[in-house]
C-alpha cells in the first residue's frame, strides 16, 4: 500500500501571534512575516539561522533562547514564505488576522506588515537596485499606505471592501519584487501588474 504524503499544515497568524504572547512580545506577527519576506525579496540568499537570530531581536532579544518548537515554527515560517513567493502559482499570502477580527485591528496588521517589508528592503539597499517603473511605482505606493492614518476605522461594507483591495495590492508589490530581483524564480507565472493605489 503506498502512503500518500502529508501536506504540512499552513502556520497562520494565530500560531505566530501565540508564540509571540509566550515570549511576551507585543509586535504585531504581521511585522515578522512583513520583515521575512522583505529579506527573502532583498537578498540573493537569505540563511537560515540568520532568521533565527532576526526572529529573537523581533520577540525583544537577540540572546533570547528559541524553544526547539519555536525554532522549527520559525523556520516552517521561513521554507512557508520563500516557496510561496517562488514557487510561480501566485498564492502568496502576507500573514494576517483573519476575519474574526475587528477591521482595524486587520487594517493596523496590513500597515505592521508594510512597515516590516520596506524595512527589510531599505536594509538590502534596494534603492540602489534596477527596478521596474511598475515595482517602484508599487513601492512608492506602500511607503503612503504607511503613512495613512485610519484610526477608529468603521466596521462598514466599503471599509471592508478597500482593506481587502490594499492587501491584495500589497501581495501583488511583494510577488512583482520577488520576481524581479529574483529572475528565472519563478518560472512558471509572470506577476500581473499591481493596480495602482489611490
Amino acid at each position: 500500500m503506498s502512503s500518500k504524503q502529508v501536506p504540512t499544515p499552513l502556520i497562520e497568524f494565530d500560531d505566530l501571534s501565540n508564540l509571540c504572547l509566550r515570549y511576551r512580545c507585543f509586535q504585531s506577527p504581521s511585522l515578522f512575516h512583513g520583515v521575512l519576506a522583505g529579506q527573502l525579496c532583498g537578498q540573493e540568499r537569505f540563511p537560515r539561522e540568520q532568521w533565527l537570530v532576526l526572529f529573537a531581536q523581533l520577540l525583544g532579544n537577540e540572546t533570547t533562547q528559541l524553544e526547539e518548537d519555536d525554532k522549527q515554527l520559525a523556520l516552517g515560517l521561513l521554507d512557508q514564505t520563500l516557496e510561496q513567493l517562488s514557487a510561480g502559482s501566485l498564492d502568496f499570502e502576507p500573514l494576517l488576522p483573519d476575519e474574526l477580527y475587528e477591521l482595524e485591528e486587520r487594517f493596523v496588521s496590513l500597515v505592521k506588515w508594510t512597515q516590516g517589508f520596506l524595512k527589510s528592503l531599505k536594509a538590502a539597499k534596494l534603492e540602489e537596485r534596477d527596478l521596474s517603473t511598475e515595482a517602484k511605482e508599487g513601492l512608492q505606493d506602500l511607503e503612503r499606505l504607511v503613512a495613512l492614518d485610519k484610526e477608529n476605522l468603521p466596521a462598514d461594507e466599503n471599509n471592508e471592501k478597500d482593506l481587502t483591495a490594499i492587501a491584495e495590492f500589497v501581495r501583488m508589490v511583494a510577488m512583482l519584487l520577488y520576481t524581479e530581483l529574483h529572475p528565472g524564480l519563478p518560472q512558471v507565472e509572470k506577476t500581473e501588474k499591481p493596480k495602482t493605489l489611490h
